[in-house]
Formats: structure tokens, C-alpha cells, sequence
């Protein structure tokens, strides 16, 4: 092809592919005198090749621009993409692209895949991992990947590089200081040659936040944050041929005093049954209230080994992979500062995956990729209720829970062994020097066992007036064994093909359309936070909680089963070089349409876990960047986004109209009329209303300017604006938690010397200091109109320090 770009020119400083529309091009006479932009390299095929030339939606951003910009996560990140939206939410992280994500349940599989060095990363916690540091780039391809990565990526994926030890002794030490939160952060990395065909690479990273948040209850502050991460990578050239390359990660990252606040409650400042006060404060962002640390600590390992041989005719390539971590949660639970519910989380996850595949060499008409997956999982997560009376929420919209002062607790159980496998292949048809067609197809089957184990606690009963009641009056059944089961040896198998097609067409130089289908598959499973009664139930004693010998039916372990995820989506784009290489632009309209679209409800005390039937998403992408002199670079984005349930009948009701169905209609019975009694149970109708974190618009605009004060110092300044349209977080779609609109304005201006040897950089995020949220949600269990939301950073301002050598 004319455009095809040579792998020498990887080298350099690469630019952010933004993601956004040119909202600015000089005329074409002043162009002639510009430089022009420098290509993006990706390997979203799994071959190095210029973004323009890949026929999918993709955001690429390179180490160099990360670094430049000071960002720490993945969820700052993503700010500048529009249609992605990653935050920690309030259990565990939440990865959304177009509208779809994984939910809230342990037991879900990762709708949007992360992928580290070409290795899955099975689990979000494994996102605690720093993975913004010292990186190569960071590619976010949108719409289903399912068959070039190891696993499936029904939503879209996040394939992140590091950077590789060096043929040269280099390095840099680099320091970032805030002292609005006495934020610190501290980076160092040596890499270089060991031998004459060995390198090695070492990064380091330690960073703390003392945070922005007041607990008035327990008059302590946070989010606090002490992490500590390393990386060690080994390249050995065995050969001419052969390449091995080794990378051994761990890292410690504790977080407490997680910023949860209470913005709206009919129940602020009054007692409990009991005396005390549940909701002492309400606040829109600094202020809460709590009576449990919420601490949580999450330590990581990862071991990959990656093997790449050339054959000549091809490349085969070995990647041999074990990722695992252990995450301790203590959690205020109930959101309030009494001991409603309080939970102890054991969580830990081992995975070892093998991927083998070979690459053609890409000098013929065809160009071609085969390959095998194989994946072993096991998780295992322990769950301990330390406190649980419910009625010190206040008002209740569920019966009231309580262990009866000094019992001992019992442990709750999940442990899951998942074993998938997969073969893939793609390949690539240059019909003409203008025409290129793709066709791939992945056969893939997954297996899934479980013991999942509640076991009856006598001292579990439910308030009535000043009693504690161990039964139910009228039916005889155990509080015990209505909230216990023991499910063991359960097994579910699915198997699936899915496929690509792709064609590509350049009417001109430097001009691609494109045009794509493609289907994905997310595995079904186990719900991991049931709660409710297994097989069986025993009559007893509402008063003694002594069982009299009947036992009636429960459930079967089908309720704890959810279906597999299936998507089909359409995309058309085009990739465009304009202005003579000066300017870039993209644009992609897709169609997404999911069946049996896995979604997670807060339901009471738990969250539980259903298939909502049928979803679209649709939109519109538009990106691009523009170098208008050697001094002045711009890139923009816009995103418009329609993403809506099809058909969702049997969705979770809202406090209000559970509480208050008179006022609030809309919770329906199986027969769809309106409820009208408080507390009969039903369903709302969400068919046609949006997903969740589906912003309708969503914008970036990224300006740097450079200014050269003298030979050899360099000011530069970057100015960052990100929009996003209001959104839900909360599946239930009530009203009081939609999170409204906002605009953040990010500056970092930057004293560097123009070889690159040291920078000073004074950055300022969030300078509007705009008020947003990463979740929002109504309290559990509690009918007084309470909400919560964990609340995100407000403004910051920062020192930070470079040195390379």
C-alpha cells in the first residue's frame, strides 16, 4: 500500500491521537510552510502499523504524552477520550466504552478487556496497578474485539504497552508534589544493556494522597492512599531470530476513608430506634459520616514471559502469563454512621494463561494471523457481615435484619474455577493497491464451577416492635435459612463462534473508508452476591428460633445462574490525512446490539444480577488533531451517543415508587398495572431509556504551545477542556441520581530544556473545580429518600520534576 509506514518510524516523540473534530486549519498557503504531524504506531491487529490504517475506532495515547500530563490512572485518562468512562465506583472499578460495562457483581466477566503486554487482565482489580507508568503507549479500541485478543472484549479494549529495556544506559527520576492534599508521588527507572544480549529495565513508583474529604463522625480525612509498585523486564536476543522477553510486577496499594457522602435524605439529623443518629450530615462533596474504616488493600502479581521467533515466512509468538492479587475490604456498607451493616470482603484471584500464535510477515497480497488461547481462573471471595441491624438506618423499605448482640458471625462463601479455551484466525485480502478486505473467526468455549456456601446463623432474626422475631409469624420459615443456602459442585459450559468482516477502500492518498460487522460474546455465570434461601427451609419458633422438624422448598441453584452476553455492531469510518500532513480527522458512526445484556441492580442490601433483554448503542465519533506551527499543536473530539434499553421489563423500582407508588407510578406488577400499595413487589419498564454512564455528548480539546525563551529553553503550555453530558450510574434510573453536566478545565505549564534532559511543570486540574462524582446511588435498605454518591477529586494544583540521563 502507498501509506504503508515502516517500522523505523516508531521512533520519536509521538503525539495523543485525540480524539476529537479539527476545531481550527490554517489555510492551505500557510501549510506549505508547516511541519507535519508524526505518525501514532499501534498493534490493535497485533502488527505494528499507523492508526490511520487500522479499520477500527481507536484512541491512542503514548507514554511521553502521559508523562507530560502528569496522569496517574487509568480513570484520568480516559477524561480526554469520549464514550469511555472508567472510575472507582462504590465496590469495585467500573470500565465503561459506548455505554457498556460489567456492573457491580463479582461473579460478572470483564466487558471491557485490559489487556497488559498482551496479557489479559481478568479481574478490575487488577487495574490498581499504576499501569500509567512508564509505559510505551496506551491503546482504547471501542466496539466488541473478539477475536484477536486473548479473551473476548464484548464492550471494547484497553491494550496497554510498557516501555522495554533499552540497548543504552537511560533513565529518569521524576517527583510530583500537591499541597492541597499533600499528594506525592515519586518515579524512578534505570534501563539499559547487562551483557551484549541481555537488557534489563526497572521502574519504581511510590505515591500517597492525604485527601479532600472530612468523616465528622469519626473526625478523620480522606480518601488517604499509599501505594507502592515495581516493575523488572528482561530482553534477551537468544538469537538473530529469537526474542524472549520477561516481566515480573507487584505492588501494594491501601486506600482508606473512601469519600461516600449523603446529598439527599428525609432522615438528616434524626434518631434511630435506638438513640443514635444515622445521617448526621449532608453534603454535596467534602462531608460525610461513618462508624467503619473503609479501608481497602489490594496487593498484585504478575509474571509474563513473551517468546517471539521469525520463521522468515512468519512470526510466532508465545505468551505465558500468571496474574493474581488478594484485596481486603472493610466497608460501611449501610452509608451511614451506625452500625447498620458492615462488611469484611477476602477476595483472591489467581490466573495463568497461555497464548500462541503466528503472524505472517505481511509481504504478500495476504496477510495472515492464527492462534490459540487458553485461560485457568479461580476466584475466591469471603464475606463476613461484622455488624447488621438494619433498623439503625432509620425508615426501612426491607424487613429488619439483626444479629442479636454477641453472636459470633458467619462467613459466606464463593469460590469459582473457570477453564476457557479458544482458537483464532484473520486474515487480510489486498485485492488492489486501494482495496483490502479482512474476514476472522474465533471458536471459543468456557466452563465454569462452583461451591457457593451461606451458612444459617440462629442468631439471625428481624425486628418487630421491641422484639426480635427468629421466624416468620405467619409462615413459620427461619430468618436464618431465608438469608443461607449451600449450593456446591454447580457447573455451567458455554461454547460460542464469532466473527469480523472488514473491508477497506482509499479513494485517494492518504484518505481510508471503512466499513465492519462484527459479533462478541461475554460468558454467563454466577451470581456472587445472592443472599437469599438455598433447596430447603425450615419451620420454627418465631420467638426461640428452635426449628419443629418441617422443612419446606427454598430455590434451586438456577437462581443464582445469569445468561451469556451476546453483541452484533456495525461501523463505518473514515481516516484522513488533510493539509498535506498537516492535520488528521476521523470519524466513525457504529450500531451496537446487544442480547441478553448482563446488568446489576442494587436490590436491598446486595446487588443482584439479571439479563435485561435487549440494548442498542449508537453514535456518532469524530476526532482530530492539527500542527498549526512548530510551536502550536491542536486536537479536539466530539462524541454523540444514543445508547438505550430495547427491551428491559423487569427492572429494579426506585425508592419513590416503592415507597410512594401514588406519587411515583411506575412499578408494575407481572400484569403491568401500576402498583399502588407500598412495598407489593414489581418491576419497573425501562425499554427505551438510557443505559448507564451513556452520556449523550461528550467533548475534549487539547491545545499545546511552545515557546522557545532562549537556545535552549523551552516553555510549553497544554490546556485541556473535557464535557461530558449528564448520565446514570444508577441502574434503576431515579431521577435524584442522575449526574448532572459538567466541564473541567485542565492547564500544565511546563519550563523544559529543548534536549529533553529535565522539565519543571506547574499543573492544575479541575481549575472550574467542578463538582462530580464517580457513583451514585440510593442508600440501602432505608425508604427515607437517602442517596450517596463517592464523591471525585476537586481542584489541584502540583509541582512536579523531571530528570533524564
Amino acid at each position: 500500500m502507498k501509506n504503508k509506514i515502516k517500522m523505523n518510524q516508531l521512533s520519536g516523540h509521538r503525539q495523543l491521537v485525540t480524539i476529537g473534530c479539527v476545531a481550527l486549519l490554517p489555510s492551505m498557503h500557510a501549510v506549505a510552510q508547516q511541519p507535519i504531524l508524526e505518525e501514532v504506531m499501534v498493534t490493535a491487529q497485533l502488527r505494528a502499523e499507523s492508526a490511520l490504517d487500522v479499520p477500527i475506532s481507536i484512541a491512542a495515547v503514548d507514554g511521553e504524552r502521559i508523562g507530560s500530563l502528569a496522569i496517574t490512572s487509568l480513570q484520568e485518562l480516559t477524561a480526554y477520550i469520549p464514550n469511555v468512562n472508567i472510575n472507582n465506583g462504590a465496590l469495585t472499578p467500573n470500565l465503561f466504552i459506548r455505554g457498556i460495562g460489567s456492573g457491580t457483581n463479582a461473579g460478572f466477566e470483564q466487558s471491557v478487556g485490559m489487556y497488559i503486554d498482551g496479557v489479559y487482565a481478568g479481574r478490575a482489580a487488577l487495574s490498581a496497578v499504576p499501569i500509567t507508568m512508564d509505559l510505551e503507549r496506551v491503546e482504547v479500541l471501542k466496539g466488541p474485539q473478539g477475536i484477536l485478543f486473548g479473551r473476548n472484549a464484548i464492550a471494547g479494549a484497553i491494550s496497554i504497552t510498557s516501555a522495554k529495556p533499552s540497548d543504552e544506559l537511560e533513565g529518569f527520576v521524576e517527583a510530583l508534589w500537591s499541597p492541597d492534599h499533600n499528594e506525592q508521588q515519586y518515579n524512578v527507572t534505570v534501563s539499559g544493556p547487562i551483557t551484549d544480549t541481555l537488557a534489563g529495565r526497572f521502574a519504581v513508583r511510590y505515591d500517597s494522597l492525604d485527601g479532600w474529604w472530612s468523616d465528622v463522625s469519626n473526625q478523620e480525612e480522606g480518601p488517604n492512599f499509599d501505594n507502592v509498585y515495581a516493575r523488572g523486564s528482561l530482553r534477551w536476543d537468544a538469537s538473530d531470530k529469537i526474542t524472549v522477553d520477561a516481566k515480573y510486577e507487584i505492588g501494594d496499594f491501601f486506600t482508606d476513608n473512601n469519600p461516600g457522602v449523603i446529598y439527599q435524605s428525609d432522615f438528616v439529623g434524626q434518631p434511630n430506634f435506638a438513640g443514635t443518629i444515622p445521617f448526621p450530615v449532608i453534603s454535596e462533596r467534602d462531608r460525610g459520616a461513618s462508624d467503619a474504616p473503609n479501608e481497602r488493600d489490594v496487593e498484585t502479581d504478575v509474571f509474563a514471559l513473551t517468546v517471539n521467533w521469525d520463521l522468515d515466512f512468519a512470526t510466532f509468538t508465545s505468551i505465558s502469563a500468571y496474574s493474581g492479587y488478594t484485596r481486603i475490604d472493610e466497608s460501611n456498607t449501610d452509608l451511614a454512621a451506625t452500625a447498620s451493616l458492615n462488611r469484611f470482603t477476602d477476595e483472591q484471584y489467581d490466573q495463568y494463561s497461555q497464548e500462541l500464535r503466528l503472524i505472517s510477515n505481511g509481504e504478500g497480497k495476504f496477510d495472515w494471523v492464527v492462534g490459540g488461547y487458553y485461560q485457568q481462573a479461580d476466584l475466591e471471595v469471603r464475606r463476613i457481615n461484622t455488624d447488621l441491624d438494619f433498623a439503625l438506618s432509620g425508615p426501612l423499605s426491607v424487613p429488619a435484619l439483626v444479629i442479636v448482640d454477641g453472636a459470633q458471625p458467619v462467613t459466606q462463601l464463593f469460590d469459582q474455577e473457570a477453564e476457557s479455551w479458544a482458537v483464532f484466525g484473520q486474515g487480510t485480502w489486498s485485492a488492489s493497491e486501494t482495496l483490502r478486505f479482512t474476514a476472522g473467526v474465533r471458536y471459543q468455549e468456557e466452563r465454569k464451577d462452583l461451591d457457593k456456601i451461606n451458612p444459617p446463623n440462629p442468631a439471625l432474626g428481624f425486628r418487630l416492635g421491641p422484639n426480635v422475631l427468629f421466624a416468620n409469624p405467619f409462615t413459620g420459615q427461619l430468618t436464618s435459612d431465608v438469608r443461607s443456602h449451600r449450593f456446591e459442585n454447580l457447573e455451567r459450559n458455554d461454547d460460542v463462534v464469532t466473527f469480523t468482516l472488514n473491508s477497506q477502500w482509499y479513494p485517494m492518498e492518504e484518505t481510508m473508508l471503512y466499513a465492519s460487522v462484527s459479533t462478541g460474546f461475554k460468558a454467563g455465570g454466577f451470581d456472587e452476591a445472592y443472599s437469599g434461601p438455598g433447596e430447603a427451609i425450615r419451620l420454627g419458633n418465631p420467638l426461640t428460633g428452635q426449628p419443629n422438624g418441617v422443612v419446606v422448598p427454598g430455590v434451586d441453584a438456577s437462581v443464582l445462574e445469569y445468561e451469556d452476553e451476546q453483541v452484533v455492531s456495525y461501523e463505518i469510518g473514515a481516516k484522513m490525512k488533510l493539509l498535506n500532513g498537516a492535520a488528521e480527522l476521523n470519524v466513525a458512526l457504529f450500531q451496537t446490539e446487544y442480547e441478553d445484556l448482563q446488568v446489576s441492580s442494587l436490590v436491598g442490601d446486595v446487588f443482584r444480577v439479571s439479563n435485561a433483554g435487549e440494548a442498542t448503542s449508537r453514535g456518532v465519533e469524530i476526532d482530530g488533531r492539527a500542527i498549526l506551527s512548530e510551536q502550536f499543536t491542536i486536537a479536539a473530539s466530539l462524541a454523540y451517543l444514543d445508547a438505550t434499553y430495547d427491551t428491559f421489563d423487569g427492572a429494579t423500582c426506585t425508592i419513590p415508587q416503592a415507597t410512594d407508588p401514588m406519587n411515583n407510578p411506575g412499578c408494575l406488577r407481572p400484569d403491568s398495572t401500576n402498583i399502588v400499595v407500598p412495598g407489593e413487589t414489581g418491576g419497573q419498564d425501562l425499554s427505551g431509556q438510557t443505559l448507564t454512564y451513556a452520556p449523550e455528548w461528550s467533548a475534549n480539546i487539547n491545545a499545546v504551545y511552545t515557546v522557545p525563551l532562549t537556545p535552549r529553553l523551552d516553555l510549553r503550555t497544554s490546556v485541556d477542556v473535557n464535557y461530558r453530558n449528564e448520565f446514570y450510574s444508577a441502574l434503576d434510573l431515579d431521577p435524584n441520581t442522575v449526574h448532572e453536566s459538567y466541564t473541567q478545565l485542565n492547564v500544565r505549564m511546563t519550563l523544559a530544556s529543548n534536549d529533553g534532559k529535565w522539565s519543571v511543570s506547574l499543573i492544575g486540574k479541575n481549575l472550574t473545580d467542578e463538582v462530580t462524582y464517580a457513583w451514585r446511588n440510593d442508600v440501602a435498605f432505608t425508604n427515607s429518600n437517602s442517596y450517596f454518591a463517592i464523591v471525585e477529586r476537586p481542584l489541584s494544583v502540583a509541582l512536579q520534576g523531571r530528570y533524564r540521563f
